[in-house]
């Protein structure tokens, strides 16, 4: 195998972020020549095309190229962090930070991040991809996000998970519905009355499960991929809806009540997922100690640490 170089791995890794040689040129402030030569040097080097150039389409990875470019996005992320440690040991951190978000959890993730890297670290470049649970863990696995933020049941099996905040399925519901008043509902008592189900897979799945082991069939007035959409049926009062993420208000401005379901209602906790085997990056570190302080929850270092003295 014929010598590989950083720059190489560099401008691969903004390949498989990017597909597209263009962008990854102008990421890397370089010109189109250098990263296509670099691309080619590298395919000679591992002795395989990583790269399908499409007409007007941009760049797709081959299957060579899905793992080179996750292990290239490692060694120059470890790269950056030796200089990132040097920043870290003063209180600051720089470089770019891809993360992958499950689309309904963007509005609880994406602005507290930016909030905590703005003031803290604004030499950080933060950059979002806001997708389908499995789809983002695809693309983190594939080079293109460093780390993604979803729900524990959508975990892949290449993937280790760390849990930011347990979460249960709520009901959701106008102050004006009949079970408005009540501490807790039952499915059995939602049965009764329309329901607005989210679309999303394996939420749906699993919400059409738990009605069947509780012996009942929901009156389903209809499903939606978007939060937003939903809150706003609720807020109208034309059904209730289970979800994980309370709000206070549609965004239609109308109040909308969240009540804990009886009975043995399974967690499916929001967890930072990483790929197995990859050591993290300051950069991510940083980024899940943001979410724990967002959602007042401990990391594994704090729960191990010893009790402060008396």
């Amino acid at each position: 195998m014929s010598e590989l170089t950083l720059r190489q791995l560099e401008y691969f890794a903004a390949i498989a972020e990017t597909r597209s040689i263009t962008e990854a040129a102008r990421r890397c402030h370089v010109s189109q020549a250098a990263v296509s030569l670099a691309l080619a040097q590298l395919e000679q080097a591992v002795g395989a095309s990583l790269a399908i150039r499409r007409r007007g389409r941009g760049i797709a990875l081959t299957a060579e190229g899905q793992v080179v470019a996750a292990r290239a996005r490692q060694v120059v992320e470890q790269v950056a962090d030796i200089g990132s440690a040097v920043e870290g040991a003063h209180g600051r951190l720089s470089g770019r930070l891809t993360v992958g978000v499950f689309r309904t959890l963007a509005p609880h993730v994406i602005p507290p991040l930016l909030d905590w890297f703005t003031h803290r670290h604004p030499a950080v470049e933060l950059d979002f991809i806001e997708a389908a649970g499995p789809e983002v863990q695809q693309l983190m696995l594939g080079g293109v996000a460093q780390l993604s933020v979803i729900y524990e049941a959508q975990a892949l099996p290449d993937c280790a998970t760390e849990v930011l905040q347990e979460a249960r399925r709520q009901a959701v519901l106008s102050p004006e519905h009949p079970l408005s008043d009540r501490e807790t509902v039952s499915l059995e008592e939602l049965a009764a009355h329309p329901v607005m189900l989210m679309s999303e897979e394996p939420a749906l799945q699993r919400t059409l499960a738990e009605y069947a082991k509780a012996g009942v069939e929901p009156h389903v007035l209809g499903r939606s991929a978007s939060v937003g959409a939903i809150h706003n049926v609720v807020g109208r009062n034309l059904a209730y809806s289970l979800l994980m993420q309370p709000a206070a208000a549609s965004p239609e401005g109308r109040p909308l009540v969240f009540r804990p379901l009886r009975g043995n209602v399974r967690t499916n906790s929001v967890v930072a997922a990483l790929p197995i085997g990859v050591t993290r990056s300051a950069l991510v570190t940083e980024a899940i100690t943001a979410l724990h302080e967002h959602w007042g929850t401990a990391t594994p270092e704090d729960r191990h640490a010893p009790p402060p003295p008396g």
